[in-house]
């Protein structure tokens, strides 16, 4: 008895996010400043069957409200809020809350893979009703989307043209006792563009980490200048470490990027080591063994480079199989829900004429 009364009691509210402009990925700050959408739509039964008149003189802070609001803004988003009612077949109304919120908006950023990554911008809307009020729900009638022609950063993101939307509760963390308030988590999807960082930093580590068969064409007997050569080619990778390490967060972890130049420096330094090393040898050993250690350092050259290539086009290849099974889910969805939509007008005669109403800005 207790369960069925709590169901009644709780408000069911469909939400709809376009996401209209992403202007600015920030990778280090970890966020994006963008233009959103909101739409929220609830059973209003107070409102059923009103006329035009008395829709002007809606007084809405007597009506019941979602209360919703953006979870993960960075500061105050600035918003404008206005009201509408939708009539059904029936004469049901439903109250239509839509927003506009330019701002700018958190997003942890999974840097494991940088810079072959794939990240998905989200919008986590939360009402501050308790869970057993209300309920939201994506919009299946209307679904979310988000507008790519407007996009900002096509030069470094390629954005995909698809909307996820998932439930996340959150505790409210103004209340001594907290309860989870509902929320819905939104999500667009943008994918890396690699090339700045293949050809201005991994294509110019290759070469200083092959420049280290170069030191095999100075004389054994000059040791000091071979290794000489390789310290002023370890400290070029050095210096290509520390401007990759601007292009991220201080992240506990290391990327692809992290690992090529890493693995490079780590090359440079076994080839600093062996020049060395070669010095502890007899004449008459010395030349064979620096000849295989010349052909050795080639294959190991050669091997590592293939791996991390095939490895990355392996794993490329698997996660953006991934991007494009989630864009034809969302695009079946999108023809049914409009499939759907053209059967149903076709069995229920159509909406009355829309009577609208707006209130006032806050922004």
């Amino acid at each position: 008895m207790d369960e069925n009364a709590t169901n009644k009691k709780k408000k069911t509210v469909f939400i709809k996010a376009v996401f209209l402009k992403i202007e600015d990925i920030n990778t280090i700050q970890e966020n994006f400043s963008g233009l959103v959408f909101i739409r929220a739509r609830w059973r209003e039964p107070l409102l059923d069957s009103s006329n035009a008149r008395e829709l002007t003189k809606i007084n809405w802070d007597s009506l019941w409200g979602p209360k919703l609001e953006i979870y993960n803004t960075k500061g105050e988003a600035k918003q404008q809020i206005w009201k509408d009612v939708q009539f059904g077949p029936a004469g049901e109304a439903f109250v239509l809350e839509k927003r506009r919120a330019k701002g700018m908006f958190t997003e942890r950023m999974e840097l494991q893979e940088f810079p072959f990554d794939i990240q998905d911008l989200s919008l986590l809307i939360t009402s501050d009703h308790p869970e057993d009020d209300i309920q939201l729900e994506e919009d299946e009638e209307d679904m979310s989307n988000v507008v790519t022609h407007s996009f900002v950063d096509e030069s470094e993101w390629h954005l995909k043209k698809f909307v996820q939307c998932e439930a996340r509760m959150t505790a409210d963390e103004y209340e001594k006792d907290k309860y989870k308030k509902p929320g819905l988590f939104f999500r667009c999807c943008v994918i890396r563009r690699a090339g700045f960082f293949v050809w201005n930093i991994m294509l110019i580590m290759s070469i200083i980490s092959a420049l280290s068969f170069v030191t095999f064409a100075v004389p054994r007997t000059l040791p000091q200048n071979r290794i000489q050569l390789s310290f002023i080619l370890l400290l070029a990778g050095v210096t290509f470490k520390f401007a990759a390490s601007q292009s991220v967060p201080k992240i506990s972890y290391l990327t692809h990027l992290d690992r090529y130049i890493l693995g490079s420096m780590i090359f440079l330094f076994l080839v600093a080591v062996w020049h060395g090393i070669i010095t502890l040898f007899d004449k008459d050993d010395a030349a064979d063994m620096d000849w295989f250690a010349f052909i050795a350092f080639i294959v190991l050259y050669c091997i590592l480079h293939a791996a991390f290539v095939i490895i990355m086009v392996i794993r490329g290849f698997a996660r953006r199989s991934d991007v494009r099974k989630r864009e034809r889910d969302y695009l079946r969805r999108y023809e049914e829900t409009h499939k759907n939509e053209t059967l149903t007008l076709t069995k229920r005669r159509p909406f009355r004429a829309r009577q609208t109403t707006r209130i006032g800005i806050r922004v």
